[in-house]
């Protein structure tokens, strides 16, 4: 192993050696940034990331999550001026699950937690004020959990019961927001706000509470009344909702059929319509020719007298059941009976109840403009056809209008140039960008192209003196002839290229230049 070692270091202290200076700058300075880098990367490796664990925390909350921090011997950061709290990411969920179990953050308030600890010794009216206490702190809470709503107060007064029914005064409730920056509440929100405070407090209407933001615009005046007024202003946006969905319903339909007749872009359809949003409930009773009994009296009299009368007196006729007379024919006692009959009729019937439901087309106006001239051939046919399609009906006053006009296109063509002068732009710069990274690609090519083409110039002239002391060492007998052998002119050649080769170890490049010398000279 240590022999592999130093022939490594041998290798590689021959290559720094036959490096020349550039290169060694330059292997020097790659060098430096490597071990800059992995200082770098040492360090961001073995320091924590870190990551929000609470932000637009009050200066109570903060304080208390800091002091649980420091009880975990959890490393943490301030931010935001003491608003934010950052702590090592992979301890983010678990510390939050942690802190919540714990009642933190509390927000600066206090919630229904304060009756985790029961109080020995409290009176009602202290217990009620506490109760309150905390349903303000909850309702706050709940209030700056929604994302436009960045700190909120709520104030809630409970008067106090009076036996007398008449003089017993209402809840109220007040709740002061701040907005974040840039944020509005919809008129949906302020009223959802009323609803959860009002459904939060016993016996606390709608109406009294209020919402004001930090400039002290009361955001309820506009939104919520009473009962009956908050159900029609909810009735007539329905109303307008449905009426919008109808009419544009009914412009793509004949917008469609339009751009397929005429083209894209070459009409506009607008469409108007009044619907009747009135609930009808019919009542409809008829009668039939056939009579049904549904009453029946009958009215029977006996009657009994004296007297000469030898005949009837009066028509039988003239009573319904009919009259009989009995005379005695000798004279003497009469008696007679007198039955009536009353009967009630009523024809049949058959009744219907309808109930016409709301949304019903009272009055339809459409209006078509059609770009360009066209013929009255043209225009007829396209009147017939949205007529048609539409539904229109003259018996109910419904209008439609088909006209051409020339658009005015001067704005969309600019649209459309600018447009084009942008993609254009886009392009060179495209382009550009990438003739630039082929000339740089290039540059670097022929670069390390010439450095290398001086790196063999310089070898060759390296390896030069070498080459020619070989050349002459040809012509000189070798060391592996016996000294005893050779006569005394081969010892002094023998001697000469000894001080030959000791001077070309000691000088090369002077040994080097004096036989290019000699070579130039034959």
């Amino acid at each position: 192993m240590k022999e592999q070692m130093q022939r490594l270091w041998q290798q590689a202290r021959g290559l720094w050696e036959k490096t020349n200076r550039t290169q060694k700058i330059f292997i020097g300075a790659a060098a430096g940034a490597a071990v800059v880098l992995i200082a770098v990367l040492v360090i961001w490796a073995t320091t924590p990331d870190y990551g929000p664990l609470f932000t637009q925390l009050d200066e109570q909350s903060a304080g208390q999550i800091t002091a649980k921090l420091k009880e975990m011997k959890i490393p943490y950061k301030l931010e935001d001026n003491g608003r934010t709290i950052l702590v090592p990411r992979k301890n983010i969920d678990e510390l939050r699950v942690t802190l919540a179990s714990q009642g933190l953050p509390t927000g600066g308030v206090v919630g229904f937690e304060t009756f985790d600890e029961p109080k020995f010794g409290e009176s009602e009216t202290e217990r009620q004020a506490r109760y309150l206490r905390a349903l303000q702190g909850e309702l706050t809470r709940t209030i700056e959990s929604i994302p436009e709503v960045d700190k909120a107060r709520v104030h809630i007064v409970l008067p106090e019961p009076s036996i007398f029914e008449e003089k017993q005064k209402e809840a109220t409730a007040a709740v002061w927001l701040q907005l974040k920056p840039g944020k509005k509440l919809q008129p949906e929100q302020v009223e959802g706000l009323v609803r959860l405070v009002a459904n939060s407090v016993e016996g606390l209407k709608p109406q009294n509470v209020t919402i004001l933001d930090t400039n002290g615009n009361i955001l309820t005046d506009k939104y919520v009344q009473d009962e009956e007024s908050m159900q029609v202003r909810n009735l007539t946006e329905l109303q307008q909702k449905y009426r919008q969905s109808f009419e544009e319903e009914m412009e793509q339909s004949i917008q469609s059929m339009l751009d397929r007749i005429l083209g894209q872009g070459k009409s506009v359809v607008r469409v108007r319509a009044e619907l009747d949003f009135d609930k009808v409930e019919i009542n409809q009773v008829e009668h039939g020719k056939k009579k049904v009994v549904i009453s029946e009296q009958k009215t029977s009299e006996i009657s009994q007298g004296t007297g000469g009368a030898q005949g009837p007196v009066g028509t039988p006729g003239n009573v319904a059941g009919g009259i009989t007379n009995q005379f005695p024919q000798g004279g003497g006692t009469t008696s007679s009976e007198k039955t009536s009959v009353i009967r009630n009729y009523e024809p049949d019937r058959r009744e219907e109840k309808r109930q016409v439901s709301p949304g019903g087309i009272k009055k339809l106006s459409v209006a078509v403009v059609v770009d360009g001239e066209i013929s009255n051939e043209m225009q007829q046919a396209i009147e017939d056809t949205v007529r048609n399609a539409a539904g229109i009906d003259p018996d109910r006053g419904d209008q439609i209008s088909v006209v051409a006009i020339p658009f005015n296109t001067k704005y969309l063509d600019e649209v459309k140039a600018a447009m084009a002068r942008e993609e254009q732009r886009q392009r060179l710069l495209t382009y550009g960008g990438i003739a630039l990274g082929v000339l740089a690609a290039a540059g670097i090519l022929i670069y390390i192209l010439r450095s290398r083409k001086k790196e063999e110039g310089v070898v060759e002239e390296e390896l030069l003196p070498v080459q020619e002391l070989a050349a002459v060492e040809e012509f000189m007998p070798t060391e592996e002839t016996p000294t005893q052998k050779l006569s005394s002119e081969e010892k002094e050649k023998l001697m000469r290229k000894e001080q030959v080769e000791k001077l070309a170890r000691q000088n090369p490049a002077d040994v080097a230049q004096l036989l290019k010398t000699w070579l130039m000279e034959e």
